[in-house]
C-alpha cells in the first residue's frame, strides 16, 4: 500500500488527531481528553468559517450591515432595517436542506 493510498483512507476525525498530534508532537492525553478538548480547537476554527461565510452572504443580500470598526477592532455587523420585511418572510420559511 503506498502513502497516497494509506493517506487517502483516513476517515476525517483521524485525519484531525493525527494533525494535532503533527503540530503538537510533545503532547499525550487519554480518549477523553483528545474528544472533550483537544479537537475543539478544529471545531471552533470550522464554526468561525462558517459564520463567516454566512456573515458574508448575509451582507451581500442586503440582510446585515458591516461597519467597518476604528483601529485594530474587528468589525460589527447589524441587521440593515430597510430589509427587515424581507429578512422576516426568509427566516419564516421552510428551510429548504
Amino acid at each position: 500500500m503506498g502513502e497516497e493510498s494509506r493517506d487517502t483512507q483516513l476517515p476525517a476525525r483521524a485525519r484531525e488527531i493525527l494533525e494535532h498530534y503533527l503540530e503538537n508532537p510533545a503532547s499525550a492525553d487519554t480518549l477523553e481528553g483528545i474528544s472533550g478538548w483537544r479537537l475543539l480547537d478544529a471545531i471552533v476554527q470550522r464554526r468561525v468559517e462558517e459564520t463567516d461565510t454566512a456573515l458574508r452572504s448575509l451582507v451581500a443580500h442586503g440582510y446585515l450591515q458591516r461597519l467597518a470598526a476604528t483601529g485594530a477592532a474587528p468589525p460589527l455587523y447589524q441587521l440593515n432595517t430597510s430589509n427587515v420585511d424581507d429578512a422576516k418572510r426568509l427566516v419564516q420559511r421552510p428551510d429548504d436542506n
